[in-house]
């Protein structure tokens, strides 16, 4: 099988240094329209005007709003909502006649239903192959009897790895709080892994540091939702995230570009 289509659709996603900031957009899916979301065609173009390098979001968004905001350099990523390996194949296809760059896949670590996810994530990899089309591996790990704190650095590394194994082109999953922990689960995994933006952050400054220091353990960049659209200044906080990821401007000098 030739990789060239996945090459073509990751260089949508990642620019040339290798790293992404993802906006994450995809929770009126399961949330419905939550604050800062209501107005969908607005944020989207502020966030990327800003610079997001690529959109993950749900079929509904991409079918109403891709064909106006499409630009060159800017990826889509589909978030699936497949729950059975025997729908991943019309999924992929239908990613395949929309032109996205990249599907993505929400898979909860630490659960009941942890075998069942993988292995939907598994007929996923198998049918995108066929494709080209790049998989993104959500891993989401809870908290359990036998795992009492997921963020553990070597719970996500083994989560990470994982999905690695399981196929995955890219992982987008938590920061573990620390430039080492998280650097052993960068060295650990073999494809690129964006941290994930979480809760609204209470400080700017914090949230731009987290994201700081996991791109000074290795990490590829972020995937960010709630921090941006529920952001007073969408466009802003989005512009000042790619001046961290890409530029490596320090996060006390990033912050200035809300003002």
């Amino acid at each position: 099988m030739s990789n060239v289509g996945k090459k073509l659709r990751m260089s949508q996603i990642f620019r040339g240094d290798g790293r992404s900031l993802i906006f994450a957009f995809d929770h009126g899916a399961f949330m419905g329209p939550t604050k800062g979301s209501q107005d969908a065609g607005r944020v989207l173009a502020e966030v990327i005007g800003g610079g997001a390098d690529a959109v993950m979001t749900t079929l509904g968004i991409i079918k109403n709003y891709a064909p106006s905001l499409a630009r060159k350099g800017l990826g889509w990523i589909l978030t699936l909502q497949d729950r059975s390996p025997q729908t991943v194949v019309e999924s992929v296809s239908t990613a395949s006649r929309l032109g996205v760059d990249a599907v993505k896949l929400f898979v909860t670590m630490g659960t009941e239903n942890q075998q069942r996810e993988l292995e939907v994530l598994w007929a996923l990899t198998r049918a995108a192959e066929d494709y080209g089309m790049p998989v993104l591996a959500e891993m989401y790990p809870v908290k359990s009897e036998k795992t009492p704190n997921p963020l553990d650095p070597d719970n996500i590394r083994r989560v990470s790895r994982i999905a690695a194994e399981y196929g995955a082109d890219l992982i987008k999953t938590f920061y573990t709080g620390s430039v080492e922990g998280f650097r052993t689960v960068v060295e650990a995994c073999p494809i690129p892994i964006v941290v994930l933006g979480g809760e609204k952050a209470d400080s700017d400054l914090d949230f731009l540091e987290a994201i700081a220091s996991s791109i000074k353990a290795g990490g590829s960049g972020a995937a960010v939702g709630r921090n941006i659209f529920d952001h007073p200044r969408p466009g802003k906080i989005t512009e000042a995230l790619a001046a961290v990821i890409h530029q490596g401007v320090k996060p006390i000098d990033a912050v200035r570009l809300l003002t």
